[in-house]
């Protein structure tokens, strides 16, 4: 009796735990715009230059990765020289390409301001709105959808630091940490198997209760 007990509760847990979702991703196709800031250079379409400072993005991605999970969105890295050279304008955009479901979404608009130098930095970069939530917190960030199932990626940090050409390890790199979490709702056969497995539990309970 207790074996039989023993296997309803592990089936039911089995259930529940199969709607935790295994996700691959990237974040290629995503862009560093020089956004109309006077004087900038728009060196690829994830790279610009601006008084002898080069800011470059490098695309995340991860495989097998099982949610919830806190991922590696990426990192912008600085070289070159200049003094006090203003970053105010410069916008980063995230596309993240996510498989399930198969499809890919926008981060909310990431913007640098403030300025920068060889060896300090006061740029910032600040993600606007804080547009989602999950257990990660309320935070920028996307819904990815189809096929009955949806993920949603975020941003951890909404204001992060840039750091220096010089300074830093890696050095002059700035790494952007975000989250994955599987917010599908739970498919109705898995409702249907536990609350089979609770309700062959409790008949089981009764029964060895007499």
């Amino acid at each position: 009796m207790k074996t039989l007990l023993t296997l309803t509760i592990f089936a039911s847990t089995m259930a529940i735990t199969a709607a935790a979702g295994t996700i691959n991703y990237n974040t290629t196709g995503s862009t560093l715009s020089c956004n109309g800031v006077a004087g900038c250079s728009q060196n690829t379409s994830s790279q610009v230059s601006i008084g002898g400072i080069t800011f470059s993005y490098n695309t995340g991605s991860g495989s097998g990765v099982v949610t919830p999970s806190i991922i590696n969105l990426g990192n912008i890295v600085t070289t070159g020289t200049g003094t006090s050279v203003s970053a105010t304008g410069l916008r980063l955009t995230i596309n993240v390409n996510s498989t399930p479901p198969g499809a890919s979404g926008t981060l909310p608009i990431g913007s640098i301001s403030g300025s920068i130098s060889t060896n300090n930095s006061g740029a910032i970069l600040t993600w606007s709105p804080n547009n989602t939530t999950t257990g990660f917190g309320t935070l920028p960030g996307v819904v990815i959808a189809g096929g009955g199932q949806s993920f949603t990626y975020q941003v951890l940090n909404p204001t992060l630091g840039l750091v220096a050409p010089t300074v830093g390890n890696p050095i002059g790199q700035t790494s952007i940490q975000g989250a994955v979490t599987d917010t599908s709702a739970p498919e109705p056969a898995t409702f249907a198997m536990v609350g089979a497995g609770l309700a062959i539990a409790g008949m089981l309970r009764r029964r060895s209760a007499r």
